[in-house]
């Protein structure tokens, strides 16, 4: 056995392939004993995974099974740009391996990449360790010796706290796997004048993934600094090689870029300025608690990092400190850049420059990666040379690392840093200083069973920490139990509409922001970093939800949802006819609703009627009421309704007095969700109330009890209103009177006629973004947006032909630049390749001479 187990460790092979296996088979066994499918009702949809990554994959597998255009997609709320939601999400060349994924098992492919990418993490650090230590002896074959310890410490660089946090973000995964070769890469080029690896790693790494390539960039001038500096020659030709080909591998990725540029900048992460005083999230001593083992993941808005990497690390570091053999001109620029991240972290300036000039919303010390790097490289050092430790320094460098622990709990947050992940840490410690000093003592028979048993201990460590703080789960039962249903309601909306031309679909009940994407249909809600901010505006201004990524269909009254083209309603409740809706169709509990008032996709309105609503937007519903009396109704559409009200803890009652359609408010509620139901057995939930919106109450009997309630048992009082059906019909009948007929529509083109009557503006329900291009009769118009939000534009008496085209902004120019950068590339390997030819063969005919 003992013979097999050498063959097999003495095999070329065996270190890499054990490398990718061990954190694999690690994650594979902790999904099995979560219960993940196919090994349970679970999956390992996780945050923005469950509510944006996997309908937006859904949404990506359609395109391209379809053949859709990749530039614009209307199953992104009122439709969105698909190039920059692309780049910021999907643009990992192996998501195309998902046209071979059937539809439903979207989450399983998803997964798949997950712990293949984790996997990947493992292998390229330990290239990464093979390369910098020099781990290749002269028979070309890897130090056996030194095997166990790099597989162990890239085992820690794929199962870190940033990957238990964060795996998920699967986006961001690319990178970090890519990051051991990008810096494999770098000193290739500085070393060796090699820059291929260095080119195609992070040209690859920005084009998967512009954000953590930023950090990622940030380091690599400071790491090229201390390169440059321990260069002996040729220092100015090495400086010249990282500008060039830095320069061409971000260039190379410009056809993603600039179009997300363009988009972002109409988003809500361009608010955000350079903070201008100075503040401290917490202390550097607290933060370290952060690395303890088994401390929850942390993914909040309060700035902790993930700085796990192995408790191991965190007595390694104090020897590579002590370590006599590492010379201090290695040691000094190591520590600063450990002191330099952990300060980054607790300071809200340089926060934000990590971050790419942006505070993150929530997801926190994005950088922490890069801390775990460096990390690990010290402590491998350290192991690298074993010699230089001695046993005194073993023993202060367990004391001051339980010292550091002890000081971590007593400053920190026990709601962040728990005092039980404390106090394991500190045991694992005291157990990794047993085992050093033994080590250093036994004799050299027993070495080989100590270091087995320290890579057991560190293995298992490993694995313990990423089962209780990373792949967490969620039901994949309850997240795909109506896809099946849907899919025939969506089928029975398209055949009850007909040749009616464009309609929205919205969800009552929705799972997320992005229903739309997961389910194959048009809606007016999303949620998305690239929204544009002023369509969320809009919807705010109509008492709809909106905020700084989103916006949402919850809180819509009749008019707006005309004005939106939603026509149908997806729902679970049985009894929601109304003068409103009309049931259509039923699916497995499920139902399909009309909306009775829904306009085309383009309707006019006057320009003094949108100047009179645009100059009294105050309050929400005196903004609802304005737009309708604008539109001609007389008095208000939404009136205060005189109700008796009582409140519990946790519940109100209205006593409804007189028959009517009924929609309520509050001031403020700290409930994430409130739950109406009324006595005549309706009922609706409404999520994410936080965010204040119009609540519906539906159609109410007089006498009708209204029950409100909330888990927070909090009182909170309700201003109830009545709709007043007339006024909504006369605004309705203004808007219907002139509307566009569609005639084509494609992702990028819309084609319609419109015979205007009375001058005004037609509206169309797109949001007015850069790429559009408007034609009115075949000549190019400037677009009029409407509350600088949708498409707009003046038109005169007569008969009109509207077209509009859509190009992402900036994606023309961005693929000449990366077909530019691509061709520069391979001309300046095709240069540097004759150099290298002449010089080497001259230098061959100057041995030839020599010898002769």
């Amino acid at each position: 056995m003992k013979k097999m187990i050498s063959r097999m460790v003495s095999h070329r092979s065996f270190p890499y392939v054990m490398a990718f296996l061990m954190p694999f088979i690690i994650c594979v066994v902790i999904c099995i004993g979560n219960g993940v499918y196919p090994f349970g009702d679970n999956c390992i949809l996780h945050i923005d995974m469950y509510h944006q990554y996997c309908p937006f994959f859904t949404e990506f597998l359609h395109k391209l099974r379809t053949g859709g255009s990749l530039q614009y997609s209307w199953n992104l709320g009122l439709g969105s740009d698909f190039v920059s939601l692309y780049a910021y999400y999907l643009a990992s060349p192996l998501n195309f391996l998902i046209v071979l994924c059937p539809k439903h098992y979207v989450i399983e492919f998803m997964t798949i990449l997950v712990l293949a990418k984790i996997a990947l993490c493992g292998l390229t650090f330990f290239l990464f360790l093979k390369y910098h230590f020099h781990l290749i002896g002269k028979d070309s074959k890897l130090h056996k010796n030194q095997v166990i310890p790099a597989l162990v410490f890239s085992t820690a660089y794929a199962l870190s706290g940033f990957v238990a946090a964060y795996s998920w973000d699967i986006m961001w995964m690319d990178c970090i796997l890519l990051f051991p070769l990008i810096m494999v890469g770098l000193e290739k080029l500085v070393r060796e004048q090699k820059p291929g690896l260095y080119f195609v790693t992070l040209a690859l790494s920005v084009f998967a993934n512009y954000y953590i390539s930023i950090m990622i960039c940030i380091f690599l001038v400071f790491y090229f600094i201390l390169l440059f500096f321990t260069q002996k020659g040729g220092k100015l030709k090495a400086f010249l090689r990282f500008a060039w080909y830095s320069l061409l591998a971000g260039s190379v990725s410009m056809v993603l870029l600039l179009p997300e540029i363009a988009v972002l900048s109409a988003s809500g992460s361009a608010e955000d300025s350079f903070p201008k005083t100075l503040e401290w999230y917490f202390s550097v001593i607290a933060e370290l608690g952060r690395a303890a083992a088994v401390t929850t993941s942390y993914t909040g808005n309060d700035h902790w990092p993930n700085l796990y990497a192995g408790a191991f690390t965190l007595v390694l570091v104090w020897l590579y400190v002590l370590n006599r053999r590492i010379s201090w001109k290695e040691k000094v620029p190591r520590m600063l850049m450990l002191v330099f991240f952990l300060v980054s972290f607790a300071d809200n300036q340089l926060d934000y420059i990590w971050h790419g000039m942006h505070f993150p919303q929530a997801l926190p010390g994005r950088q922490s990666f890069l801390y775990i790097f460096v990390l690990l490289v010290m402590g491998f050092a350290t192991i690298r040379k074993w010699k230089g430790t001695r046993r005194w320094h073993i023993i202060i460098a367990v004391l001051a690392a339980l010292t550091l622990m002890v000081l971590s709990g007593y400053y920190g947050d026990e709601l962040v840093t728990e005092y039980m992940a404390v106090v394991i840490t500190m045991l694992f410690i005291l157990v990794y200083g047993i085992l050093l000093l033994l080590l250093k003592i036994a004799p050299k028979k027993m070495r080989i069973a100590l270091r087995e048993a320290a890579f057991c201990v560190a293995i298992a460590e490993l694995a313990v920490n990423m089962a209780v703080t990373g792949l967490g789960v969620t039901s994949r039962v309850a997240y795909t139990d109506k896809q099946g249903y849907y899919e025939d309601l969506l089928q029975q909306a398209k055949e009850d509409n007909g040749n009616d031309g464009f309609y929205r679909v919205e969800d009552s009940g929705r799972k997320t922001k992005n229903d739309d994407s997961l389910y194959g249909y048009r809606s007016a809600t999303i949620f998305s970093s690239l929204m544009n901010l002023d369509v969320s505006h809009l919807f705010q201004s109509l008492y709809m939800e909106g905020g700084k990524n989103f916006y949402c269909y919850n809180g819509a009254s009749p008019l707006p949802s005309a004005m939106f083209s939603v026509k149908y309603m997806l729902s679970s409740n049985p009894v929601d006819e109304s003068p409103l809706r009309t049931l259509v169709g039923s699916s497995n509990g499920n139902y399909l609703y009309r909306n009775n008032y829904c306009l085309p996709l383009g309707y006019m309105m006057s320009e003094k009627a949108i100047k009179g609503w645009e100059s009294s937007m105050l309050d929400r519903i005196g903004s609802l009421n304005s737009l309708a009396q604008q539109l001609g109704a007389k008095g208000d559409m939404l009136y205060p309704a005189t109700c008796t009200q009582s409140q519990a803890a946790g519940d109100t009652t209205i006593d409804i007095s007189e028959d009517g359609y009924y929609y309520a408010d509050y001031v403020t509620c700290n409930a994430d969700s409130l739950t109406v139901s009324r006595d005549d057995g309706w009922t609706q939930q409404y999520g994410k109330t936080t965010h204040r919106y119009l609540l519906d109450l539906g159609e109410c009997k007089a006498g009708t009890k209204v029950h409100i309630t909330n888990l927070n048992a909090e009182m909170i009082e309700y201003h109830v209103y009545r709709l007043n059906f007339k006024a909504m019909c006369t605004a309705y009948e203004t808007l219907s009177e002139q509307t566009m007929s569609l005639e084509k529509m494609t992702d990028r083109r819309i084609v319609g006629s419109i015979d205007v009557r009375q001058a005004g503006r037609l509206i169309l329900s797109v949001p007015a973004d850069e790429g559009w291009s408007l034609y009115v009769d075949g000549k190019k118009t400037k677009i009029k947006p409407f509350a600088d939000a949708l498409i707009g534009v003046h038109l005169k008496e007569g008969t009109h032909k509207i077209e509009l085209r859509y190009t992402t902004p900036g994606v023309q120019i961005g693929a000449a630049i990366s077909i530019a950068a691509l061709l520069l590339f391979l001309f300046s390997m095709w240069i540097r390749y004759k150099i290298r030819g002449k010089y080497g063969e001259k230098m061959h005919q100057h041995r030839r001479t020599d010898v002769q």
